[in-house]
């Protein structure tokens, strides 16, 4: 199955097969939290099973705000914050029992330092 990101359509195979070779396996159970907002963002993975969702807390009504998912076959991260650990800007949690294939955004930058192309395409340029 070919992996396709954003509004660029592109190609993100690569990424998929470095995070199943080089990411460890790693199970979430239902609100476990892969980031949480305002903490450095740290991790990049793939996920094997199961969904995750993003999530944002309001500062005025400090009310849960579902930003986004993440399904079996996508990946879920906080990019590019995980990159270089900037502040995480939303929580993304498990909605169900998860697994995925996870790296570290510091891994994937080292990915990215060996080969530019990768990165600019990547953000779509």
């Amino acid at each position: 199955m070919e992996q396709k990101f954003g509004i660029n359509s592109l190609d993100l195979q690569v990424l998929r097969e470095f995070c199943e070779h080089e990411g460890k396996m790693v199970k979430y159970r239902k609100g476990d939290q892969l980031e949480r907002e305002g903490d450095p963002s740290r991790w990049f993975a793939f996920v094997t099973e199961g969904c995750f969702k993003y999530v944002r807390y309001g500062v005025s009504d400090d009310k849960a705000h579902i930003t986004w998912f993440s399904f079996e076959g996508e990946f879920v991260c906080d990019y590019p914050y995980c990159l270089d650990g900037d502040v995480s800007e939303v929580s993304i949690e498990a909605d169900m029992p998860c697994e995925v294939r996870i790296i570290s955004g510091r891994e994937l930058q080292a990915l990215f330092d060996s080969d530019p192309k990768m990165m600019l395409q990547t953000c779509g340029y």
